[in-house]
Parts: C-alpha cells; sequence; structure tokens
C-alpha cells in the first residue's frame, strides 16, 4: 500500500470511528458524559490496526528514553505559557485572579483545594514553584494515560508518513488541521469554547492544534521519544484548565482564548525554525 493511500485511510477511519464516538457522547450527555475522555484512545488504537495489517510493526513509534532532557520542557512549557497568559490578562486589566486554586499574599501561597506532592500548608513562593513543578509533572503521567492514545497515532503514525510524503512544513501544517477538525464535534457541543462554538470548532481549535502540534513534533522529532509528546499534550491539558477555571474575564471570553492561542505562537515559531535547520535527518532517526 502506498504510503498516501495509508495516510488518507488511517484519517478516514480514525474521523469515521472518532465522530461516530462522539455522537454516543452527544447522546449520553455530551461534554459531562463519562464516556468523553475515551474518544482520545481512537487515533492510537486504529494506528495500531493498521501497524499490523500493513505489518509496519511498532519499532519505529519512538520508544525511546535516553534524551531525558526533553522531558523538562514537555512538562514545563504549558506551564509557562499558562503563567504568561494569566499575568498579559491581569495586566491588561482584562481579568482577575478567582482564587479558587491558589491565593498569593505577601509573598506566601494559600492552596486551598488543590493537591500538591508537598503538600497544601500555607508556604513561600520558591517552595510552591517547586512543589507545583513536581505535582504537575506527577498529574501529566497520570492525565497521560489518555494522551498516549492521541499520541501513539498523530506523531507516533501518522506524523512520520506526512513528512515523507509532503515534507516537513506541509506535514506540520496537515497534522495541525487534521487534529483540529478531529475535534469538531465536541467543540460544537460547547468544549473549550462554550461561548464560540462554531468559531471555535472551525477555526479556533484548528490554530490551536497547529501551535501545539509543531511543539509536540519538536519534541518528539528531537527526542525520539513518543512519551515527550505525550506528557506534553497531558500537561497542556492540566495548565489549560487553570487558565479557564481560574480567571474571572472583565472582557468577552474570547480574548482569552486568542492570548492563549497567540502565546503558544511563540515557541511555536521556534521549534519550526529549529526543525527546518535539521531537516529531513530527524524523522528518518526515529
Amino acid at each position: 500500500m502506498r504510503n498516501k493511500d495509508v495516510i488518507w485511510r488511517y484519517v478516514i477511519v480514525v474521523f469515521a470511528v472518532s465522530y461516530l464516538w462522539q455522537l454516543v457522547i452527544y447522546l449520553t450527555g455530551g461534554i459531562d458524559s463519562a464516556l468523553f475522555p475515551f474518544v482520545m484512545w481512537f487515533p492510537g488504537i486504529i494506528a495500531v490496526v493498521f501497524r499490523l495489517l500493513t505489518k509496519e510493526g511498532f519499532r519505529n513509534v519512538g520508544w525511546g528514553l535516553r534524551k531525558w532532557r526533553y522531558f523538562l520542557p514537555a512538562i514545563l512549557l504549558p506551564a509557562m505559557v499558562t503563567l504568561t497568559c494569566i499575568l498579559l490578562l491581569s495586566i491588561l486589566d482584562w481579568a482577575t485572579w478567582s482564587d479558587k486554586f491558589f491565593i498569593f499574599q505577601n509573598g506566601m501561597v494559600d492552596i486551598p483545594k488543590v493537591p500538591l506532592i508537598l503538600g497544601n500548608r500555607t508556604q513561600s513562593i520558591v517552595f510552591f514553584t517547586l512543589n507545583f513543578a513536581l505535582s504537575l509533572g506527577f498529574q501529566a503521567i497520570i492525565g497521560s494515560i489518555f494522551t498516549l492514545g492521541e499520541e501513539f497515532g498523530w506523531q507516533g503514525y501518522l506524523l512520520q508518513k506526512l513528512l515523507s510524503k509532503y515534507g516537513l512544513n506541509r506535514g506540520l501544517i496537515i497534522l495541525g488541521v487534521i487534529w483540529g477538525y478531529w475535534h469538531l464535534p465536541i467543540i460544537l457541543m460547547g468544549y473549550n469554547f462554550p461561548n464560540q462554538p462554531v468559531l471555535g470548532a472551525f477555526v479556533l481549535m484548528p490554530l490551536s492544534t497547529f501551535f501545539m502540534g509543531i511543539f509536540q513534533a519538536w519534541l518528539y522529532l528531537r527526542s525520539g521519544s513518543i512519551w515527550t509528546a505525550m506528557l506534553a499534550h497531558a500537561a497542556a491539558n492540566l495548565t489549560a484548565s487553570i487558565l479557564f477555571s481560574g480567571m474571572i474575564m472583565n472582557q468577552d471570553d474570547l480574548a482569552r482564548q486568542l492570548i492563549w492561542i497567540a502565546a503558544w505562537g511563540i515557541p511555536a515559531i521556534l521549534c519550526l525554525i529549529s526543525l527546518n535547520r535539521r531537516r529531513p535527518s530527524l524523522w528518518q532517526e526515529i
């Protein structure tokens, strides 16, 4: 089977099965359905089926752990993007911190509800930073149970084929668009963009996945490890929940969405420059 045929057959099957599952989600309570998280597994499950059918095997997925230094940006950069958004929204007076998660006062931090590894007692900002980083890493590992399903499919299977067929830049654009529109039914249900579901589904989500996808592709290609992309995805989901649940908007919520997307654009551009300097050897090394 030719590479191009495999790519689009895989995409069609993933969309068909995932959209059907999202219909079931809609009929069983929408985004509050208990079935909702499991949609993340389908890209990976179908990638396994395709690898077996084409006898491609699993050696080139990217199981490596040797380049451990890439695990740090995988976990910490999503937190930095979120912090940047929070600070910018506060400086512009577009939003205020709700104190739902953390209360900052006189160089100390109170933690009313969020369980952290090193405890929830009132602590200094320095200790809190360490506590939060360790807790984020642990929670990202737990969240990876679901993000592995997506990243095994998108990065571990589809990315290399897209790069081989379409080149680096076009391949990353195509992957970002595929990932974005794969979410379309649940975005229209109000997930991520409850106040702008149509704009979110057709424009904002594909932009988000394009920028975040470049960062995750950079991690995957540079580290040769699917685990880095998986952790980055989980960390982004966790930190985004803080931004979108912990800020009270003084402006239309669209401002927060646009700042979030723009903030991801900065590391995406830097990662794209980095990847272009070493093509095509990077994806031939996985």
